[in-house]
């Protein structure tokens, strides 16, 4: 117990870097667009502002996913769930988030693959190695494949009639 206590206070504390991390990015990159549009207008265009933006929007993405995953903020279809007895919706949901974790793994397993590959390669405008950019799939998956185990974990702790802990 003491053990899905402490993965689910991991999760709650990545949430929170997770959620503070993509409001940084997101806010960055409404004022590096903004600046772009003034330098545009009054004087010369910035040759890094539209790479930037663009990075900060994929890592953006990519962590932004594992914070709304975390509080089940995806489209869901749950028709065939809600027709389910307890016992049965339990289930379903456990496999639901199973067959996610595999995803996941997946996506950490080749994002780690793609990410070395694209190392020696350096990105146009700002020089850095698009490994860098690509970092983002691994990291996003395992932030995702936590919050999977995390609240498989939780549905498996919860008696019936309570709802599962989240914070």
């Amino acid at each position: 117990m003491a053990i899905v206590r402490g993965i689910h206070k991991v999760s709650g504390w990545l949430d929170r870097i997770g959620a503070g991390a993509s409001f940084i990015m997101l806010a960055a990159m409404v004022i590096i667009t903004g600046l772009q549009i003034v330098s545009r207008v009054f004087f010369t265009a910035l040759s890094w502002s539209e790479e930037v933006a663009r990075y900060l929007l994929v890592w953006s993405t990519f962590i932004g996913a594992s914070c709304v995953y975390k509080h089940a903020g995806h489209i869901s279809v749950t028709f065939v769930q809600s027709l389910l007895p307890g016992a049965g919706k339990k289930v379903l949901e456990i496999l639901v988030h199973l067959i996610c974790g595999a995803f996941f793994i997946v996506m950490v397993y080749y994002g780690i693959i793609y990410a070395g590959k694209q190392g020696g390669q350096l990105s146009p405008a700002i020089r850095v190695p698009m490994s860098y950019l690509y970092a983002a799939i691994p990291v996003g998956g395992f932030l995702l494949l936590w919050h999977a185990m995390d609240t498989v974990l939780q549905t498996l702790t919860t008696k019936s009639g309570e709802e599962a802990v989240t914070e």
